[in-house]
């Protein structure tokens, strides 16, 4: 009786992780409509602002290691990007997708007339240009002051809308990650890659505590052998698939079917971290494709993902890749942030086209997997390649002003 008692809390709490909080999807709505007008100048902007924390944490994937704080840093890089394109429009993708902690997933693409210069490395081209990527929005109960001293805070109101209606469900954005892979755009704009002397800034090594380096060991010692993991694999995709048919029974089963993905895609670190490949002969749908950077030759299903695996792996053997942020959205994906620590060290190899040269890396992404019947069948991946080229001493990253204060301090990523 006990175990059952504690199956049942179990349930309770994963349906208590994957309900959200307060009315997730009229927010995601509202944050879509309030960033296609924040981007395209509309004075309706400062009243959207409303939908993020005074002090929101802004990651974006242009400036990856200087996070920028608060909504004035944010209006500062809009500025930005909107003097050098005053046509600059985004659309979002609809509709936008939610999930657990809280979180929004939504997907974008932004276009503009390059006119003004994009910093002093970019003058005005004149192209007409377009780049796209993913927003992951962590929420918050937005929390009123209290009513008198020593009162308990109360939950806020809704947020009111441009034209006086509300909007929101009394949730904040807190933590947001902008994720675009800059490099192309850089590349319509005129920038060339070009040889980097050595002697630039070096990746500071990961503290003791270093939350990336922790789960990447975690994912690699799970399994002592490769037969342990593919079988434990093969097992996590059936749960993941019998969760998945199950969805229409009630909350606990969407609790269930995100849990089991999350195990799923746990197994695809663990394979990154260990070349254990024999898992991806369970995690991988023969319909597998990417959508990121690296060229895979118009590969597919399984030869497709032990092909982007490899091609990091076999560069970089002292490879670790962790996450810093870990959440099932809907019933059929899971978006994460991850970190890749290493040295590019092994002789004759290629990374990026960049010949192997001892350099020491640290590079940060977010990526979403979707899951189908429990197998990975897309993957979705941003990372800024210009910053790993001049870490690779292949390129010289255009100079990006930085809003005041941007970058000021280290911002622990997830608790």
């Amino acid at each position: 009786m006990a175990h059952d008692d504690c199956a049942s809390c179990e349930q309770e709490q994963l349906a208590k992780r994957a309900r959200p909080a307060g009315n997730l999807e009229n927010y995601a709505e509202a944050v879509a409509d309030f960033l296609i007008d924040f981007w395209q100048g509309k004075t309706s902007a400062d009243q959207g602002l409303r939908l993020f924390d005074d002090q929101v944490i802004w990651h974006d994937s242009l400036l990856p290691e200087a996070p920028l704080f608060g909504q004035e840093q944010l209006k500062g890089l809009v500025d930005f990007f909107r003097g050098s394109m005053p046509d600059l429009s985004l659309n979002m993708q609809r509709p936008l997708h939610v999930g657990e902690q809280g979180v929004v997933l939504g997907y974008w693409k932004a276009s503009g007339t390059h006119t003004g210069a994009l910093g002093p490395s970019l003058p005005p081209s004149g192209a007409r240009v377009s780049w796209e990527g993913s927003v992951v929005i962590r929420t918050q109960p937005a929390l009123a002051a209290p009513s008198q001293p020593g009162g308990e805070e109360q939950a806020a109101e809704p947020t009111p809308g441009a034209d006086g209606g509300a909007v929101a469900t009394g949730l904040l954005g807190s933590t947001v990650w902008w994720s675009w892979d800059p490099v192309f755009l850089f590349r319509e704009l005129g920038w060339k890659e070009q040889f980097r002397p050595a002697g630039g800034a070096v990746p500071a090594p990961p503290a003791e505590d270093d939350l990336a380096t922790r789960t990447a060991m975690e994912a690699r010692d799970a399994f002592a052998t490769e037969a342990e993991a593919a079988e434990a694999a093969a097992a996590a995709v059936a749960a993941a698939a019998a969760a998945t048919e199950r969805l229409a029974e009630s909350p606990e089963a969407l609790a269930m079917a995100q849990a089991a993905n999350r195990t799923v895609v746990e197994m695809y670190f663990h394979t990154y971290n260990t070349g254990h490949y024999a898992v991806l002969d369970h995690i991988v749908h023969p319909d597998y494709h990417y959508d990121g950077l690296l060229d895979l030759g118009g590969r597919r299903g399984r030869e497709a993902m032990a092909a982007m695996m490899g091609g990091w792996r076999d560069c970089i053997p002292d490879l670790v890749i962790g996450h810093e942020l870990f959440v099932a959205v809907g019933n059929d994906k899971v978006t994460f942030r991850w970190v890749i620590r290493g040295m590019h060290s092994t002789p004759g190899t290629k990374l990026l086209g960049v010949t192997a040269n001892f350099s020491p890396l640290l590079v940060r992404g977010v990526t979403t997997l979707t899951l189908r019947g429990g197998r990975i069948v897309r993957k979705v991946s941003h990372a800024n390649a210009a910053h790993t080229l001049q870490q690779l001493q292949a390129a010289t990253h255009p100079v990006i002003p930085l809003p005041a204060g941007a970058g000021r301090e280290e911002v622990e990523q997830l608790e």
